[in-house]
């Protein structure tokens, strides 16, 4: 077992094989976990459930609810939200969102836009708001730079208790929530099912939608995702007997094209399980991948009967699944509670709750950390977020940042951590690195006239900024130089005046340190002698032409030397010999 939480070291050494070496994902087996963050300061009584997201500008953001009598919201349970502004390091002031509830609103979801300016919250609420009555409805509210919007009921076709929903949002500012509805909606039936709505940019809900109309039981816990077109993807677990799937539960999957019309045909994900799948979760789609965890209690590949973690990833493109994987493989309890999300195309992450004792972690739930390599398809060994916990620990999420270091919350309610008290607290805990290696590329033209050198090397995901290095001997080692410059793009022009061999190499550079050295490439900058229409051909550029020149020259001179010889012979008339 390997618990990431390595010191931080940067050796700048240059590597003279980087260009057969490198590889494009990053190696994460030199990362480690920061110190254990308290979210919920504010708080002095119960926190619940909680979740995270991520924008585009590296902000994190989060929801949650609590008990606490904060921002005058009462006793009851109400919904809060904060972020962490990249930028300025630090978070934002708590925000209470159930603003109108006297009841309990409990259960939020929520997501946000790429650029971090609109959050989407949806909640569950007992309280008569909107002419909703007493059962459990979905709420929906709206941040923007402009402050908070108004509450808005989303499950108005509901007359039963609605609960376990989910959210995402599309690039044009289009909301789709799906969850878990006890109406008996267009005469499907009396039992449970998925129910789907989606709000235009210009706030009109759609009508509901039954996703699980074919279903003859009731269908449980409902994740939603897009495709990279867009498509929605909707997983959720049913024990109906569709597909040949049993009566036991199983996860389905349905698409709804981006044209809100044209419904998939169903498809089983547990396809492998002859025992209960439960709970699926989907990651963000990268490369139109869709990648897919659950829980299941099928004795699949040696697991036992106890549940664990399952992972699948589907194809679109091929209408295709993977092979079914363990994630959980060291653990000999239950796994459960977990959550997935991916950097791009290079690493899973997956995240949940068990109770395991695996490095002395306690029979108490834990947190635990898993991530798979898609370029080897290799499973990374476990990590225990919480082994040093004492209590419970629970409700873990993540999410993937544009470096793609990933950012975690859980419940703890160890009293002796950061000072948080004996009541469930929320935690943050996140996994860094160091950027990977850049591939500086080969200078060209070489040699070139005094004036402007181009420089380009290849983008690293986890870099903010590149330094780039120029000295006029070889180096091995950046180690007491001083970068001539520093870029956030992958190109550099560099300006020299003197003639000689410069040799440069670049280092990307993040918030906990800096990369090993790129490769070193060398140019040679020589004198602009000639001009005109020769002026900007290299040397062999110039040899070739000659080349060409001679070749036509004497080619000219043969022809010449043929008709000049035979015009001679033409002309030419023998002399008559003398008579006799």
């Amino acid at each position: 077992m390997i618990i990431p939480i390595s010191s931080l070291t940067n050796s700048r050494i240059y590597d003279n094989n980087v260009a057969e070496q490198y590889v494009n994902n990053k190696d994460l087996t030199s990362w480690w976990w920061e110190p254990l963050e308290l979210l919920s300061d504010e708080s002095d009584t119960l926190t619940y459930g909680s979740k995270i997201a991520v924008d585009n500008r590296n902000n994190i953001h989060v929801i949650t609810y609590s008990t606490d009598d904060i921002l005058g919201s009462g006793t009851d349970r109400d919904v809060f939200y904060k972020k962490f502004i990249y930028e300025t390091k630090s978070w934002s002031e708590l925000e209470l969102v159930s603003t109108d509830s006297s009841s309990h609103s409990e259960a939020p979801v929520f997501t946000v836009n790429e650029a971090g300016t609109v959050v989407h919250v949806a909640w569950l609420e007992s309280d008569d708001i909107l002419g909703s009555g007493t059962d459990r409805d979905i709420f929906y509210r709206q941040k923007t730079s402009s402050g908070w919007g108004s509450t808005e009921l989303v499950s108005t076709e509901s007359d039963a208790t609605s609960t376990f929903l989910s959210i995402e949002a599309d690039s044009n500012n289009v909301v789709h929530v799906v969850w878990e509805d006890f109406s008996d909606y267009l005469l499907v039936d009396g039992d449970q099912d998925i129910f789907y709505k989606h709000r235009s940019a210009a706030g009109i809900w759609s009508a509901a939608e039954i996703v699980s109309e074919l279903s003859s039981s009731s269908a449980y816990n409902p994740d939603i995702q897009l495709d990279s077109q867009e498509n929605i993807i909707i997983v959720w677990n049913d024990p109906s007997d569709l597909l040949g799937a049993g009566v036991d539960q199983d996860v389905f999957y349905r698409k709804l094209n981006k044209d809100f019309i044209t419904w998939s045909p169903l498809k089983l994900i547990s396809s492998g399980s002859d025992g209960a799948s439960n709970s699926p979760k989907l990651s963000k789609c990268v490369d139109d991948m869709i990648h897919i965890v659950w829980h299941d209690n099928s004795n699949y590949a040696g697991s036992g009967t106890d549940a664990d973690i399952f992972y699948r990833r589907y194809d679109p493109n091929l209408d295709s699944f993977s092979v079914t994987e363990v994630v959980s493989t060291e653990s000999t309890a239950a796994s459960f509670r977990m959550n997935i999300d991916v950097d791009g195309t290079d690493y899973v992450y997956v995240i949940w709750e068990d109770s395991t004792d695996v490095g002395g972690g306690g029979t108490s739930n834990n947190i635990f950390f898993k991530y798979l390599d898609l370029s080897t398809h290799a499973w990374s060994s476990l990590a225990i977020l919480t082994y040093d916990h004492t209590v419970f620990s629970t409700y873990p999420e993540l999410v993937v940042d544009s470096f793609g270091h990933v950012h975690t919350i859980f419940l703890d309610s160890d009293p002796d951590l950061l000072g948080s008290g004996p009541d469930y607290d929320l935690f943050y805990k996140k996994f860094v690195g160091v950027p990977m290696q850049p591939l500086l590329e080969e200078i060209n033209p070489n040699p070139i006239p005094v004036g402007n050198i181009s420089l380009s090397w290849s983008a690293v995901q986890d870099a903010i900024n590149y330094e780039i290095y120029r000295e006029t001997s070889h180096f091995s080692s950046v180690s007491g130089l001083t970068a001539i410059a520093t870029s956030t793009t992958i190109s550099y022009t560099d300006t020299v005046n003197a003639t000689g061999y410069y040799y440069y190499a670049v280092l990307a550079t993040n918030d906990y340190g800096d990369s090993l050295v790129s490769n070193v490439e060398f140019v040679e900058v020589i004198e602009e002698t000639s001009t005109g229409i020769f002026a900007s051909l290299e040397i062999g550029e110039l040899l070739i032409f000659a080349g060409i020149v001679v070749g036509f020259q004497l080619v000219f001179s043969i022809l010449t030397y043929s008709l000049l010889s035979s015009k001679i012979q033409s002309t030419y008339k023998p002399k008559k010999g003398k008579k006799k």
